[in-house]
């Protein structure tokens, strides 16, 4: 048995949004960008975290006694606990601690093997759906060696499988991944390099590279998170339809994702400020502009999620 472990946030059965059928998602940790909207922050660091649920917490001081690193420290006067980020090396002992479950661990280990046995848990629902497993995060190609495996082993077991990727890595870690998935998706946040390092924290060449290469190889979905103020300009939507008609057969649809609020109470949850707290969604007339732009320029555009 190969024992490479991979590092996975969470384990989402029942999913309907990350590829065809009933699938199960796995969400693996961390993630080489630092998307200012990101629904999922707790997904970002390639470590264990400890994210602390406040409105569960009711100041019993358990956590501290647990904690060998004196990372946390009582608030008698809310009855609440802080931890010091710094100090804590996300062992999980204060999660165990809790009787209240106001602490939760980010992060688990898992061979390709344990990964498998926990999905074909899932098995009769693929079948009947059509449906299989995507691996997201975060993401996966940070972890690219037990991502290969696991994919792999899924496809020898012929269940269905996908990935969704910001392509932000070398094409030399990208590609065998591509050769063992059924689908990809990937994301594409700006067609211009300065606002896309701005607003991300790296520059999109790579992706568009790498974009254009798995188009050649693999059927491919790209997606658009669609931020306001961000990426929702007419002129950036026209050159992204621009650019995708360009990537052949294999696009099968560009797919327009609205931003949401969903993910700012993981901020809190970790410690964080959200720099977009007064960002608001676009509005359903906006999304259908955006999405008629990509459709008139030649492109299956759909608004997802």
């Amino acid at each position: 048995m190969n024992l490479r472990k991979g590092f996975i946030h969470k384990i989402e059965r029942f999913s309907l949004h990350d590829g065809p059928g009933i699938r199960t998602l796995i969400v693996m940790k961390g993630c080489p960008l630092s998307c200012r909207w990101c629904s999922s922050p707790h997904t970002q660091s390639p470590k264990p975290e400890i994210l602390y649920i406040k409105t569960r917490c009711q100041g019993c001081g358990l956590c501290l006694a647990a904690c060998e690193n004196g990372a946390i420290t009582l608030d008698e006067i809310n009855a609440l606990v802080k931890t010091d980020h710094s100090r804590c090396i996300g062992c999980g002992n204060c999660v165990l601690s809790c009787p209240n479950r106001a602490r939760e661990l980010s992060g688990r280990y898992y061979t390709a093997e344990e990964m498998l046995r926990e999905v074909e848990k899932d098995a009769a629902f693929y079948r009947r759906s059509g449906g299989g497993i995507t691996v997201g995060g975060g993401e996966p190609t940070m972890q690219a060696d037990f991502a290969g495996e696991f994919i792999s082993l899924c496809r020898s077991h012929c269940i269905h499988t996908a990935m969704e990727t910001s392509a932000y890595t070398a094409w030399e870690k990208l590609s065998p991944l591509l050769s063992c998935l059924d689908l990809v998706y990937i994301d594409l946040k700006h067609m211009d390099e300065n606002r896309h390092h701005a607003w991300t924290g790296v520059p999109n060449k790579l992706i568009i590279e790498s974009i254009k290469r798995a188009a050649n190889v693999i059927p491919l979905i790209l997606r658009v998170p669609v931020i306001p103020g961000f990426n929702d300009s007419v002129e950036n939507i026209s050159k992204t339809a621009d650019f995708a008609r360009e990537l052949g057969r294999n696009l099968l649809r560009l797919e327009l994702l609205p931003y949401h609020r969903y993910g700012i109470h993981k901020y809190e949850e970790l410690a964080r400020s959200y720099t977009l707290e007064s960002l608001k969604p676009p509005s359903d007339e906006h999304m259908s502009k955006l999405r008629d732009i990509a459709r008139t320029a030649g492109i299956d555009c759909e608004i997802d999620g």
